[in-house]
């Protein structure tokens, strides 16, 4: 079958990191180890296992990062994947395959699936976070049948949605509505980590200033889920590209500012301003607000992101650092000094909404429904998995492109 596949090998690693300073593709090229090959397809680990056929395969921002080496060699999950990985974490496809346990699974049902391999896929019993239904801070991701892997997408055992097929647990499956189209339906996975970010904490009474850090699909479905929650406060945003700014006038947010409008007035100064603060500054660094917003989502990640929504932040408010990959070199005496709440958001699991318990995939399902998540505005770009150089160039350079978010149309 056909399939991307990545490993870290410490040669290229240094050599990309070097030339990849002048040109990004070099991340793509011959001298990385990113493949379009041909490997055998993974057997079904277990009796409750199928196989996954996927129709699109979603490029998540974290894959893109994986690819430009973002990450230094010894990042955290780093110990947790198994190579080399066949990328993709994000996808809709159809179920083809079913292990004698799992016949309760229709086959050709088209499914979500949730990658993490928490404790139900090793065959243990649940841990803390997975009786909680907090499946991605499973503490048994390294334990039970060997060599499965973190989660689909970074597992040489489980393969991943950029490839012909993949094996998944049948605890991981959900099944998609009829009413979605394939192409809502690859937005599922990236959108769930905005509506999860939220509830994880969502704006409470004290909350009437809200700042969404970052224009990217998360960003973006952090700023509607908001407002289908019913936040009446003030959102604000930034983003990257004039295109994303639109996107998120257009999803709800009250006020965005784009690259170009913070090269004419920066971020303190525009909030200092609402605020009738002064902004602060040493001899040295970034200057700091000590008022600010109630409430920040970081959907960026960067050094200079964590930075800011440290600094921009109010005394004694919240940020929510939202997905992984992020910088080790940060100043972090803001969190003690303003005495601020700092929380880390990861993937998916089981929330309260409406009344109900239910998994984050079920609750973006219901809002794409409602026309909360549009998907002809997000999902800008397809491509056949051979076009994989040019889906990487795309997505290296947005704001020429306009690109949301892409995906690999892999089958019919």
């Amino acid at each position: 079958m056909r399939a991307i596949t990545f490993h870290i090998s410490s040669p290229k690693w240094f050599t990309c990191k070097v030339l990849g300073r002048f040109r990004k593709s070099v991340y793509w090229g011959a001298l990385s180890s990113l493949r379009l090959r041909h490997i055998p397809e993974q057997p079904l680990p277990g009796e409750e296992w199928v196989r996954i056929r996927p129709r699109l395969g979603g490029i998540c921002g974290s894959d893109v990062g994986n690819i430009l080496l973002e990450d230094p060699p010894d990042v955290f999950t780093s110990g947790l994947a198994i190579e080399p990985i066949v990328l993709g974490h994000e996808g809709v496809g159809l179920v083809t395959e079913r292990g004698p346990a799992a016949q309760d699974v229709p086959e050709g049902l088209r499914v979500n699936v949730d990658p993490i391999v928490a404790c139900a896929a090793r065959g243990l019993p649940p841990c803390p976070s997975c009786r909680e239904g907090q499946f991605y801070a499973c503490w048994n991701v390294a334990e039970g049948r060997e060599g499965l892997g973190i989660s689909v997408g970074h597992s040489a055992k489980l393969g991943g949605s950029w490839a012909d097929s993949f094996v998944a647990h049948k605890s991981q499956l959900v099944a998609v509505p009829d009413g979605l189209t394939d192409d809502q339906a690859v937005l599922v996975d990236p959108l769930s980590a905005s509506v999860h970010a939220v509830l994880r904490r969502p704006p409470g009474p004290a909350d009437q200033d809200v700042l969404v850090m970052g224009g990217g699909l998360v960003g973006l479905g952090v700023i509607a889920f908001l407002r289908a929650c019913g936040f009446k406060g003030y959102l604000l945003a930034v983003a990257r590209h004039p295109f994303q700014e639109t996107l998120a006038l257009h999803l709800g947010a009250g006020e965005v500012w784009d690259s170009k409008d913070l090269r004419s007035k920066d971020l303190y100064d525009r909030l200092a301003e609402r605020y009738k603060i002064k902004t602060v500054r040493g001899r040295y660094g970034k200057k700091i607000l000590l008022g600010g917003v109630d409430l920040v989502y970081d959907a960026v990640g960067n050094r200079n992101s964590v930075e800011d929504s440290l600094r921009l932040v109010r005394p004694q408010g919240t940020v929510v650092i939202i997905g992984m990959g992020h910088p080790r070199w940060v100043d972090w005496d803001a969190i003690p000094y303003k005495q601020l709440n700092v929380m880390g958001s990861h993937g998916r699991g089981l929330e309260e909404w409406r009344g109900r318990r239910r998994h984050t995939y079920e609750i973006v399902h219901e809002l794409m429904a409602e026309g909360r998540f549009p998907s002809d505005k997000l999902l800008t770009h397809t491509f056949p998995l051979e076009d994989y150089k040019t889906a990487l160039d795309v997505l290296t350079h947005k704001g020429r492109h306009a690109a949301v978010h892409a995906a690999f149309r892999v089958s019919s």
